[in-house]
């Protein structure tokens, strides 16, 4: 939602990273709208098999790159005149993220929102931009290392000295104005017990920036991001699916919680967060989405790596034909809230006059909308060369702040 492409710069869009960013636009919708999991509870659904985990962390590798774009490109960034003005515009456009996704909370849309969080990590990337694509792989590197390692042991040992961790420590839901009035528990549920704890997250980020270093229009570029994105994602795959199919562990598991074998793998395929894995000691071979696990960040790296390498490959040659899922990467801010907005209403508030319509569709004809809705405003967005509403705010709140 901050990206590149000021005003000035709008042939420096590159159509492979809006076009994978309109793809992880599209697979939220698809995870928000559609079962994840089968009734009674047996059988992961497609949906949930592909995009589950997967959008997001994509949507927050594509932040990175978005940053390192933003602030100089390929080699190293801007001078230091110049990346002054870039940290105050990104910090004044993390702010407004922030504030939108804290009022959008109060949808009852049934998602759990990424603003809140995504804001902040362009905050904690403010330091971090003067640096170059290989330290930045290693500093992400690290953060993958390192990072599970932590969350792992501070979740097990503040389950042994705060009570009733992570429950009552835990907001169990999008964080919203209200919850600034309790900074404890929103503190520790964005950094630790949330949907997407800062704790793990900035190995997105950081990959991201380090990938957005990178010359990204030469195929052979291109061509190394997707091989590697593929060996990691098949890698940290195999090994999560022997941990599945093969190992004892979802025999003992099962027992342990009086699930069935298909019940429990139906579970850890797509991550519903019923059974608190991350207790076991096998949760680092895991890549149930959104655990956070050495796996799952290895695998949704990978798999991030592979969409961004693959149309980086195909979306400049084939640009008017993918223009509007281009188009669509490119205001991803207006339409990440704009679905907010319209599940909000399907969901069952109280319907204005002239959008009663929408109870009436199921959850295929929903998502249908949602995407037709999306790839049209892409469309005329593409052929305008227009910024979304809220990038237009964001990209002139930053400005004025810059002094641009």
């Amino acid at each position: 939602m901050i990206k590149a492409g000021t005003a000035s710069a709008r042939t420096r869009r590159l159509s492979g990273v809006d076009a994978a960013r309109g793809l992880a636009l599209l697979g939220m919708m698809t995870v928000h709208v559609l079962p994840t999991i089968s009734e009674p509870g047996h059988e992961a659904t497609w949906a949930g098999l592909l995009f589950t985990g997967r959008p997001s962390a994509l949507f927050a590798l594509l932040a990175g790159v978005g940053l390192a774009l933003l602030t100089g490109g390929v080699g190293r960034a801007h001078s230091k005149t110049q990346l002054a003005g870039d940290r105050k515009a990104i910090a004044m456009r993390a702010v407004i993220v922030v504030l939108i996704g804290l009022l959008v909370a109060s949808l009852d849309s049934g998602v759990a929102i990424i603003l809140v969080h995504y804001g902040l990590l362009f905050l904690l990337a403010l330091p971090f931009l003067r640096m170059g694509a290989v330290p930045l792989f290693v500093l992400a590197g690290a953060w993958v290392a390192a990072a599970p390692v932590a969350y792992w042991w501070l979740h097990n040992d503040l389950r042994t000295t705060l009570t009733e961790f992570p429950e009552t420590w835990r907001l169990w839901h999008s964080p919203g104005v209200a919850d600034l009035a309790d900074p404890a528990v929103l503190g520790m549920d964005l950094a630790l017990t949330g949907y997407y704890p800062l704790l793990i997250w900035p190995a997105y980020l950081f990959a991201g920036m380090a990938i957005g270093r990178l010359p990204l229009q030469r195929t052979g570029t291109a061509l190394k991001l997707a091989g590697t994105g593929l060996g990691l994602a098949v890698l940290s795959y195999g090994i999560h699916l022997w941990m599945l199919f093969q190992s004892e562990f979802i025999t003992e598991l099962a027992g342990r919680y009086g699930w069935s074998s298909a019940e429990l793998r139906a579970e850890l395929l797509v991550g519903t967060h019923q059974v608190p894995l991350v207790t076991e000691d096998a949760w680092f071979l895991l890549a149930t989405p959104h655990q956070g696990s050495t796996m799952d960040l290895v695998h949704t790296l990978g798999s991030a790596m592979l969409v961004l390498g693959l149309c980086l490959l195909v979306a400049e040659k084939l640009r008017w034909l993918l223009a509007p899922l281009i188009g669509a990467g490119a205001m991803p801010l207006t339409l990440y809230v704009g679905h907010l907005i319209v599940l909000h209403y399907w969901r069952g508030a109280q319907l204005p006059d002239f959008m009663t319509f929408l109870a009436q569709y199921s959850e295929a004809q929903m998502l249908l909308i949602l995407i037709l809705g999306a790839l049209a405003a892409g469309l005329l967005r593409f052929l305008l060369r227009r910024r979304g509403p809220l990038e237009t705010l964001t990209h002139a709140a930053g400005n004025a702040v810059a002094g641009r």
